[in-house]
């Protein structure tokens, strides 16, 4: 048998091998040190193994092995549905109920294309060909799209809730998986259109085959990174806190002003993991009515309202003689900032400039 070798093929079979390895890490590693990757690692190895049909197309052994046409590894209609129940374990919703219903329609595809496999040839081959088969995967790509919008709204509320819970939200906002989905569904438009355009010209094809190695390597990679974010507030937390007053109109700015108290008093605001459970804690108040007080009084979230805290501050020590002796990514960690970039972001938000600058003028 001859095998038609090329570069396209070589590309796949390296995202191919690449992706059932990252995989299988990710299923191994799964529920270690605080990580939830059974879903992620098996939508690594579907999207790898939907690389399989095609490589051996490409590779003509289709030709002399007309049996193995029509592998059920077309997993148009489960991939997205498994990144998506992804995303739902490791964010701060977990608790909540997963949407496994979605992978319903994708197990029956599965199973069809199943049966498909083992028929003869011919019938294969009348499939294959049959307008309805084509709708399928037709129907599955649309399928996917709207799962991905259901992701991306997943991880805007997941961003919403962790700001009213944690003073700092780098590495938990889950920005990759947003970049990755948004990218994703880029790329599968892309394949569409090209096919209704009848548009396979070498250059696109090799692109298509090499983004799809970037993109399994890169959303690997950030999953074995990526840790749970774990919900602060929660129901059981009723019986744990003493509940010292109400957050009713006429109260709540003497909350705020407690709050505040607290806050200033104790210098809290510089601790880089500060949580709204701390300051809870410290006054012995249900963390979501302080929550809801600064919601309702401020406008604000709780990252919001800790970062005007240390911008004040690092305002002050800008100005002051210590500013000589700390590099400004310094003063941002004396304040409680994680990183330069959060820093300067949070400072470019709240006073229109740069610390940089704002201290040279």
């Amino acid at each position: 048998m001859e095998i038609n070798y090329n570069l396209i093929s070589l590309i796949d079979i390296l995202g191919l091998i690449q992706g059932i390895i990252l995989g299988t890490l990710l299923l191994a590693i799964n529920r270690r040190k605080n990580k939830s990757t059974l879903f992620l690692g098996l939508f690594i190895i579907t999207y790898a193994l939907e690389l399989l049909p095609e490589i051996l197309y490409d590779l003509g052994v289709l030709e002399h092995y007309p049996e193995y046409m029509l592998l059920p590894f077309s997993f148009t209609w489960l991939i997205y549905p498994l990144f998506y129940i992804y995303v739902q374990q490791v964010s701060i919703f977990s608790e909540s109920k997963k949407s496994y219903n979605t992978l319903i329609p994708g197990i029956l595809v599965f199973c069809i294309e199943v049966f498909i496999f083992f028929q003869s040839i011919d019938v294969k081959k009348g499939v294959e060909e049959s307008p309805w088969y084509v709708l399928l995967e037709f129907f599955g790509i649309f399928y996917s799209i709207g799962i991905g919008v259901l992701a991306l709204k997943w991880i805007k509320k997941h961003i919403a809730e962790l700001k009213n819970q944690y003073a700092s939200v780098e590495y938990k906002v889950l920005n990759w998986a947003r970049i990755f989905i948004l990218i994703s569904l880029i790329h599968t438009s892309v394949i569409v259109i090209s096919v209704f355009l009848d548009y396979n010209s070498y250059n696109f094809e090799l692109f298509i085959a090499a983004s799809n190695v970037v993109l399994l390597y890169w959303v690997s990679m950030r999953g074995i990174l990526q840790q749970n974010v774990m919900m602060l507030v929660s129901s059981s937390m009723k019986n744990n806190v003493i509940e010292k007053k109400d957050v009713s109109s006429e109260n709540s700015k003497k909350l705020l002003k407690e709050v505040n108290d607290y806050i200033v008093n104790n210098t809290i605001f510089t601790k880089p993991d500060l949580t709204i459970l701390d300051i809870s804690e410290g006054i012995n108040v249900h963390p979501k009515k302080i929550s809801g007080t600064i919601n309702t009084n401020l406008n604000q979230n709780f990252n919001t309202y800790i970062n005007s805290f240390r911008i004040e501050k690092a305002k002050a020590l800008l100005n002051s003689e210590i500013a000589n002796n700390f590099s400004v990514e310094g003063i941002g960690k004396e304040v409680g900032f994680q990183s330069k970039s959060t820093f300067y972001d949070a400072f470019k938000k709240v006073t229109g400039t740069t610390p940089s600058r704002y201290k040279n003028q």
